[in-house]
């Protein structure tokens, strides 16, 4: 090992504990906001697309959260769990974060966002979660708000492709097979003395689905490219509740890289990774040799140190009324963390290759395009 090298190691040890700004080099951070009216400015500069009065596609930064917290009855789609269950069995598991760990939310922008864009009835809908990049639809009034869940219901209740959301995940391993379709359930579940989110891969019984004790979801994957055990994966689901693609992708054996809950369900045995069940403590986690080399952080501290590279490429709304005749597609390209984790990863060519065959014109006019562009089709 080199004097450098020696010197990086010694000056990573001391500062582990520091926040993943001190600890990974600029170009692999996400963006960071400390007030709403900062985060209304660089939206704006963001716009994918805006039909005056009716919708305004923005970018929504990964590691910023849409609303922050639990909503009130459950928000927009109401409670995705029995609250007779979560009040009486699930007190003191779900804790309302503090203000400081939350963060800026799109939800804070708002109020500055419609000035800017001269929007007065801008509201929020349905977003992605704060671990996702990606596009997301503002409605600029209340019908067009109502149209985009009734659309949302619809296609997230689909049992078969072409689903709504479509990403993209760098993950740890790879499936056994390059292409598929997963069906399964989410569910809370006592494992040990604490509860975690078990995936189920079978179909949930009637009394679980409508007691809103499981979450149903169905995700199409296929393998893109796989180098130095690490690989990235193009993917559609119907859903991102309770952690389901997540869930998924770990039940395949290939989480997703930087998600700190499910990777430490990959254990290292005998120097292969395998799968284990949730709530094993003690076990050795399974890195790729090379990761740590290749990403320059040493193997212990990766699980903690990384954002999770999961990129929402398009979503597609079906249906949104007037003079769209496929629907709307809103379409983001990766932010620039995760081109430089493919670009250091050796998985850059392989998304080049996707994005190229992705934008090519369809065939069908009855399908919207899968597209991956900075852009958003009306």
């Amino acid at each position: 090992m080199n004097v450098l090298r020696r010197i990086q190691l010694r000056r990573f040890s001391k500062e582990v504990q520091q926040p993943i700004q001190a600890q990974l080099d600029e170009s692999f951070n996400p963006v960071q906001f400390s007030d709403p009216g900062q985060l209304a400015r660089y939206l704006k500069k963001k716009i994918l697309a805006h039909a005056p009065g009716r919708f305004v596609v923005i970018e929504k930064p990964y590691g910023i959260s849409c609303v922050g917290q639990l909503q009130e009855n459950g928000g927009v789609f109401g409670n995705s769990v029995r609250d007779e269950r979560k009040a009486e069995k699930w007190a003191g598991t779900i804790k309302a974060r503090k203000e400081e760990d939350i963060g800026v939310t799109i939800s804070d922008s708002l109020k500055v966002l419609r000035k800017l864009l001269r929007e007065p009835q801008l509201s929020f809908c349905t977003g992605l979660k704060r671990y996702l990049s990606g596009a997301i639809v503002l409605p600029c009034n209340e019908k067009d708000a109502n149209i985009l869940k009734d659309c949302i219901r619809r296609m997230s209740a689909d049992v078969e492709p072409p689903y709504m959301y479509n990403a993209l995940a760098i993950t740890v391993g790879r499936p056994e097979k390059t292409s598929g379709i997963l069906t399964g359930f989410s569910t809370f579940r006592n494992v040990g003395k604490h509860k975690e989110y078990i995936f189920e891969e079978r179909k949930v019984s009637k009394r679980a689905k409508m007691g809103k004790f499981a979450v149903e979801g169905h995700m199409s994957y296929r393998v893109l490219e796989t180098k130095n055990d690490v690989s990235l994966i193009d993917f559609s689901v119907n859903k991102f509740a309770r952690h389901l693609p997540r869930l998924m992708l770990t039940q395949m054996s290939s989480p997703i890289l930087g998600d700190t809950i499910y990777w430490r369900r990959l254990a290292n045995v005998d120097g292969s990774p395998e799968l284990i069940s949730a709530g094993n403590r003690g076990h050795q986690i399974w890195v790729p040799p090379i990761l740590s080399e290749k990403i320059g952080i040493p193997s212990r501290s990766l699980l903690t140190s990384l954002p999770i590279y999961c990129h929402v490429y398009n979503t597609v709304f079906e249906d949104v009324g007037g003079h769209e005749a496929h629907g709307l597609v809103a379409a983001a390209r990766p932010p620039a963390h995760f081109i430089k984790m493919l670009d250091t990863l050796d998985l850059l060519t392989a998304y080049k290759k996707f994005k190229n065959q992705s934008e090519k014109p369809v065939e069908d006019p009855a399908m919207p395009a899968a597209r991956t562009s900075g852009d958003a089709l009306f």
